[in-house]
């Protein structure tokens, strides 16, 4: 796993029972001649490092085109190991990952995998596929789950008629809904700016839906997306929103502790931390991620912590507090109505 220079770790356990920056910047993965990461703020820029890399300005274009795309679109090249790469260049600022062919796609299926099994190895942050829409595409759907994993942070998005236009539209995607503000969007529903509709029927878009991939549709005269999964079958803006309350708090304690002139081991200190998580599971909250009281509107999260009198001695001898814990309860979306009506003669 990555280093990175950090006085706090957050750690998720997730029980399924039935802002900070970077949220919507997409990372493009790329074999190259040695390993290195460089940001790009605009189209033009990348077209002139890549002039000759179809597939990669086929990504950035559809990133850049949309109104609220994110801060940035990265590319990060890598000479022989992609997860080697992606540890390298983890703390770049990258929330959704792609991978486009390079001059050398001997190992493209093999990086693509490996680029799955790691997002899903560290359970946060995603990788996104453009899958064709075509009939071929569909026929074949299991092997590109295979692929994939079929895990909970891989996003397969089926969109163009070829791989050069579902490379857009899978980054187009990211650039439209990534970086709203999490918690406040699906992504089904989602109009995506330069993707066409799949000329797919009915039968072929369910085959893509039981494998939990989506695509491009019209209803009711607007162009959107079909649904807003993972190949697991989670939503993707649940998983985003513990994402987003994971940077959160990893943002807002270590700006605690860095600002302070000290964190005091006692009921002052424990109470600063107490207060900083709380906050941010309160403005998780107010974005959707997390689910209101229907009676109170307060978020349905605790947050506990542990006195100095009962940590272990250890622990203090340290000065490592690790006597806080909390717990909430996602929100939701519906996306789909069915309406009972009675016609009385």
């Amino acid at each position: 796993m990555a280093e990175t220079l950090s006085d706090v770790q957050v750690v998720l356990n997730i029980e399924n029972p039935s802002v900070p920056v970077n949220m919507g910047n997409l990372a493009v993965f790329v074999k190259g001649n040695k390993d290195g990461a460089k940001s790009y703020y605009s189209l033009d820029d990348v077209v002139s490092d890549y002039n000759d890399n179809v597939a990669l300005q086929k990504a950035a274009e559809g990133f850049f085109a949309q109104g609220e795309h994110g801060e940035k679109f990265i590319v990060v090249t890598y000479a022989d190991k992609l997860t080697l790469a992606a540890d390298m260049f983890y703390t770049e600022g990258w929330e959704f990952a792609m991978l486009v062919p390079g001059t050398d796609n001997s190992s493209y299926m093999t990086d693509l995998s490996a680029l799955a099994a790691y997002t899903e190895g560290k359970a946060e942050r995603f990788i996104v596929y453009g899958l064709p829409a075509t009939s071929d595409s569909v026929d074949n759907v299991e092997t590109t789950v295979n692929t994939l994993g079929g895990g909970k942070r891989a996003i397969v998005f089926a969109s163009g008629k070829d791989a050069t236009e579902a490379t857009y539209g899978a980054a187009a995607l990211v650039g439209a809904v990534g970086n709203k503000t999490v918690g406040s969007v699906t992504w089904k529903f989602r109009t995506v700016g330069g993707v066409k509709p799949v000329n797919l029927n009915v039968t072929q878009i369910k085959k893509l839906h039981e494998a939990h991939v989506f695509t491009y549709v019209t209803k009711a005269n607007i162009n959107q997306t079909s649904e807003g999964f993972t190949l697991a079958g989670e939503f993707i803006d649940a998983l985003h929103g513990d994402d987003w309350i994971k940077a959160s708090i990893e943002t807002q304690l270590q700006q605690l502790l860095s600002n302070s002139n000290k964190v005091t081991y006692d009921a002052v200190g424990i109470a600063q931390i107490d207060a900083t998580v709380t906050t941010v599971l309160a403005n998780a909250t107010t974005n959707g991620i997390i689910e209101p009281n229907a009676e109170t509107g307060a978020g349905t999260f605790t947050v506990t912590t542990v006195s100095r009198a009962d940590s272990p001695a250890g622990d203090i001898s340290a000065r490592r507090y690790n006597g806080l814990s909390f717990e909430y309860t996602r929100s939701s979306a519906i996306h789909s109505v069915k309406v009972h009506g009675q016609i009385n003669l």
